[in-house]
């Protein structure tokens, strides 16, 4: 999936895997790995918003940063879309019985690299959007809520202006891009909206958040149970539940590749739909780029 030509500008991976062990590329994927192609391909534009930026009075930088911001949230999509079929890959394998370890384990891995790649991907995407709807100047609204004195400075680490893709967020965002009484801009937030109310993301989201922040269950049978082991008999008496091998039931390989399939493909759906409300929210701002067909 990736172009073979002397300069390259976007890539999407077929596999993480070395050599030629990579799975066919159906019909669906290849429309997948175009999403973030194309996302990945903004990049392009970035001299040339930057200028229409500037013209319009952004900060110097400004629509540079917007633009380099999607390019990398299409490289993240790429890679979750190749992890996750890797994973897929895993799961349709079946091992010699000394390699089920083995099948777990990296299955595993690659599922929860495709949903730390989709998460990622998301945060940037609702920076993109935060940006493009705060360069109107009637978006006041956003300063209020996120402490923001104004549009962002450009390129900044400043912890308050790198914003995380949640459901306070969002709302945020889509209050202010109502207050701008620019229907494009709306329809730019939109989709996000979508995202964080579908239960495909939210299942991705609980996933990572108690594999990251909490406790990450060992990948084999018989590792450490992640339950208490003492058993409360009556009010008085506990009794302590004890055995070899411990009981521990690892996460199912099959429902992981399907969270982390499933998770990938809403967010590649809703970046589609962003892409798509992209050129007439650049002229709801003053920075147009294309042409914007009338509906």
């Amino acid at each position: 999936m990736d172009d073979q030509n002397s300069h390259v500008a976007a890539v999407v991976l077929g596999s993480l895997f070395a050599g030629d062990g990579a799975r066919p590329v159906g019909e669906a994927d290849f429309s997948r790995a175009k999403i973030a192609s194309q996302w990945q391909l903004l990049a392009q534009y970035a001299e040339l918003a930057e200028m229409r930026g500037m013209l319009a009075g952004m900060k110097p930088g400004y629509m540079a940063e917007v633009f380099g911001r999607a390019a990398a949230a299409g490289e993240q999509l790429g890679l979750a879309l190749t992890a996750t079929r890797d994973a897929e890959a895993w799961q349709a394998l079946t091992p010699d019985p000394k390699e089920r370890n083995r099948r777990a384990m990296a299955g595993r891995a690659l599922a929860e690299a495709s949903a730390l790649w989709a998460i990622g991907a998301g945060h940037a995407v609702v920076n993109v959007v935060a940006r493009i709807v705060r360069a109107h100047p009637g978006a006041t609204h956003i300063d209020k809520k996120f402490e923001w004195n104004g549009a962002p400075e450009p390129f900044s680490d400043e912890r308050i202006l790198n914003l995380s893709l949640n459901a306070p967020t969002i709302k945020t965002i889509a209050r202010a891009a109502r207050d701008c009484g620019e229907s494009p801009l709306v329809s730019l937030v939109a989709p996000l909206r979508k995202l964080i109310a579908h239960d495909d993301w939210k299942t991705l989201n609980r996933r990572r958040d108690n594999e990251y922040h909490r406790w990450r269950p060992q990948s084999i049978e018989g590792g450490a149970l992640t339950m208490n082991p003492w058993v409360r008999e009556d009010d008085r008496t506990t009794s302590l539940d004890w055995s070899l091998p411990s009981g521990h039931i690892p996460p199912d390989l099959k429902d992981l590749a399907q969270e982390s399939r499933a998770g990938h493909d809403v967010l590649c759906s809703t970046m589609s739909d962003v892409l798509d409300a992209l050129p007439a929210a650049l002229v709801s701002v003053g920075a147009n780029l294309w042409t914007v067909k009338p509906t």
